[in-house]
């Protein structure tokens, strides 16, 4: 099953990224994220009504915690990151991979220090191959 997710994954990540290089450089910006936004809220408010088993706004509400506004705040700086960068003219084929790789390097430092999690030496062999590529891909 995770590899049906993994495929989801992958191909919103590339319809996300053609449609933001896609929306007209006229449309605010905040005004095209704050539709989106409504679209995506309405819909997800859909499918946890019909969704069977779901509990009540009353018992599911005092569930969620800070972690909602934080990725409120991120997917919005996200959205709002990207589709700046490609308005400013950043090529589409490199933005995800450079953003990706840059995050993916500080997020190695963050699971170390903070999860404490554990690196081979085959983690350090991608993670060399990683910072060599950034490297490569912004030489000019």
């Amino acid at each position: 099953m995770h590899l049906t997710w993994l495929a989801i994954a992958i191909v919103a990540t590339v319809g996300y990224h053609v449609a933001l290089k896609l929306t007209p450089a006229a449309a605010n910006p905040f005004l095209s994220l704050a539709v989106t936004y409504a679209i995506v809220t309405a819909l997800f408010a859909a499918i946890y009504a019909v969704m069977p088993g779901s509990a009540s706004l009353r018992e599911a509400l005092p569930q969620l915690n800070w972690t909602v506004a934080a990725l409120a705040a991120t997917i919005g700086l996200l959205d709002l990151g990207f589709l700046m960068l490609y308005r400013t003219g950043y090529n589409l084929s490199l933005g995800q991979l450079v953003t990706q790789s840059a995050a993916a390097l500080l997020l190695l430092l963050l699971g170390v220090a903070w999860f404490r999690e554990k690196l081979s030496l085959t983690n350090m062999g991608g993670i060399l191959l990683c910072v060599l590529g950034l490297w490569l891909i912004n030489r000019r």
